[in-house]
């Protein structure tokens, strides 16, 4: 179970931050990409945080 708080770790390929773990910040309903993760390391345009389906995310702890 995804919640908030939990580390996981990034199944979408082409993800930037693919086989990288963050942080979740939120998980909603009724959307495409419910789960939002937070990471330590920013793009190269200093975005730090991006959406996730439920199936695009591994919980790691």
């Amino acid at each position: 179970m995804i919640k908030k708080g939990s580390v996981v770790k990034i199944l979408r390929k082409e993800s930037y931050w693919y086989q990288d773990t963050g942080t979740v910040v939120k998980v909603e309903t009724d959307i495409k990409y419910p789960v939002l993760v937070r990471f330590s390391k920013e793009t190269y345009s200093g975005v730090i945080s991006n959406n996730f389906a439920q199936d695009e995310v591994m919980v790691v702890n």
